[in-house]
């Protein structure tokens, strides 16, 4: 006995049913909206993850100025450094004489003075001229200096510091 064949499903169904199983809980391609943005590891080994929303939540700050790595003048916005160490718990005084170990996606590291964050008011930028960073415009998150406010900040060793796509602070 013959069958006809079964209907093929169409190609926009296939898409729809996709984008609703992204959507089921516990789906892998969910699981990036859960990783956290953040990373901190304080001293004593205590681990804070803080996702996009935890970013966003904190006061937010803006420094306009120059960088090595663009032409003309940039304005950053996010949560100044300080206040997202703090968050947990630590105090100026916990960290002021400490180090920080910078960690970007790529595990590039690079080691800052904590008292940049106090000293020179250190944002993480989340936002770059009105818009979210990403991943190939230095995002989401970049270290910035006011590098146009102090003379102090203009030479190549504080240029590396500015880390970007950082992912991990490690309270050194």
């Amino acid at each position: 006995m013959h069958h006809p064949p079964a209907p093929r499903p169409s190609r926009r169904s296939v898409i729809l049913s996709g984008a609703a199983a992204a959507l089921l809980p516990g789906s892998p391609l969910r699981a990036s909206e859960n990783r956290p943005m953040l990373t901190i590891t304080e001293p004593a080994g205590k681990v804070r993850e803080l996702s996009e929303q935890d970013i966003a939540d904190l006061a937010w700050h803006e420094i306009a100025t120059r960088t090595r790595w663009t032409d003309g003048v940039q304005t950053f916005r996010g949560p100044r450094l300080k206040d997202v160490l703090t968050q947990g718990g630590m105090t100026r005084s916990d960290l002021i004489s400490r180090n920080l170990l910078m960690k970007a996606l790529n595990d590039f590291g690079i080691v800052v003075p904590a008292s940049d964050a106090w000293d020179y008011n250190l944002i993480i930028a989340r936002e770059m001229n009105g818009k979210l960073m990403r991943v190939r415009d230095k995002g989401p998150l970049w270290l910035i200096y006011p590098r146009d406010q102090y003379l102090e900040l203009q030479n190549a060793v504080v240029d590396e510091r500015w880390i970007w796509q950082l992912s991990e602070i490690i309270v050194l």
